[in-house]
């Protein structure tokens, strides 16, 4: 049997954590803003939210790792949401200072795996990714901003396998 970091199991589980509470705060967040665009662009980032940590559950399911209620985290990423001004501006300011340090943490993650686990943690990286792509393109009023978020949709709902 492959020994595990010791910090894996702990950060595996957290991480995943933190992807449902970032669905139920994009959501959330959907719901508050008055512009049906950026409605629809904060939905975009909340399904992206929900398939990458569909990619990594069954790792905690392989561990037998159990994370915290969903109504738990449903309940703080709705709470953090409400707790931000509803306002796109500073929202993709906020979000384009915080995801870059994102991209570390999941490869700092990628660092600890046994090989067996890369696929689905490389999809959690890539969602990281093309988010950040994303708030760059939306930041410059590119016109097709949510391609990074659609085509990583489109890749992993039919290959979960980022390589």
């Amino acid at each position: 049997m492959t020994t595990l970091h010791p910090k894996y199991l702990e950060t595996l589980k957290l991480y995943y954590e933190e992807e449902i509470e970032g669905e139920a705060y994009f959501f959330r967040m959907s719901e508050r803003l008055d512009d049906p665009g950026h409605s629809a662009k904060m939905r975009l980032l909340g399904e992206v939210e929900t398939y990458a940590a569909a990619a990594v559950k069954p790792l905690l399911d392989k561990y037998k790792l159990t994370p915290r209620p969903a109504t738990e985290l449903t309940a703080s990423g709705r709470s953090q949401a409400d707790a931000k001004p509803a306002d796109w501006v500073l929202l993709l300011e906020e979000m384009r200072g915080t995801f870059p340090g994102y991209i570390d943490d999941f490869e700092a993650l990628e660092a600890m795996a046994p090989a067996e686990d890369l696929a689905p943690l490389r999809t959690l990286t890539a969602h990281e990714i093309a988010a950040i792509a994303f708030l760059e393109r939306e930041a410059k009023g590119d016109q097709s901003s949510t391609q990074p978020l659609v085509q990583y949709l489109k890749r992993f709902a039919t290959n979960p396998s980022p390589g």
